[in-house]
């Protein structure tokens, strides 16, 4: 997928799973709901360079499978990857 969508899609994501709606409508950050909450103020548009250069390794500014494996397999031993997927 185009680069720049998959980031976008990437704060999407993040965005609904550490969301907490509240009654009035109004959504808003919860770390109760997902400690890695804090991360979602650098997932946007002002680090969207950075982020497409840590997963694009062949800057072709498509991101495929294979490259997110290798980006999600290359963390600190120490660090936690959780994906949360909601029906």
């Amino acid at each position: 997928m185009k680069a720049r969508h998959f980031v976008l899609a990437l704060r999407d994501y993040y965005l609904d799973t550490t969301s907490d709606t509240q009654g009035t409508g109004t959504s808003t950050i919860s770390s109760s709901l997902n400690p890695d909450a804090w991360a979602i103020k650098y997932i946007d548009v002002a680090w969207i360079q950075p982020i497409l250069e840590a997963f694009d390794d062949d800057a072709s500014g498509f991101i495929n499978i294979a490259e997110v494996n290798r980006f999600t397999s290359s963390r600190p031993a120490d660090w936690r990857f959780v994906l949360r997927h909601s029906i």
